[in-house]
């Protein structure tokens, strides 16, 4: 009973991981994207200082991405993320972000942005 047990959760457990498109590369998921980048919040609304903790957390996106396909997921995070969860953006605060915390961001965030052809 145990084994079949074990058995049964292997099995899930390497389905998850296929349908998840897991792979032994360290790559950020989309949850730890947006945990980054939320100190972010404040300044992409209001605009005064970046924080410190926002700069670190895009510095640390932009570390972890460095295949393009990583890349493009992470700017599909980003992209959903602003749009979908900072109300009252600002474009232009958003886009200066990566200057203001030393990064190379190879595209400006805006509502026509195609993640898919975004590469280092």
């Amino acid at each position: 009973m145990a084994r079949s047990a074990f058995a049964c959760f292997a099995v899930l457990l390497f389905m998850v991981m296929m349908m998840e498109g897991w792979r032994s590369e360290a790559t950020m998921s989309c949850g730890q994207i947006v945990t980054a980048l939320t100190p972010c919040i404040p300044y992409s609304r209001d605009g005064g200082t970046v924080p410190h903790a926002c700069c670190a957390g895009f510095q640390g996106v932009i570390a972890e991405s460095k295949a393009n396909p990583d890349l493009q997921a992470a700017c599909r995070c980003m992209k959903n993320f602003i749009e979908s969860t900072v109300p009252r953006m600002k474009v232009a605060l958003v886009n200066s972000i990566p200057g203001k915390c030393g990064v190379n961001l190879p595209w400006k965030f805006g509502p026509s942005l195609d993640c898919s052809g975004v590469h280092w």
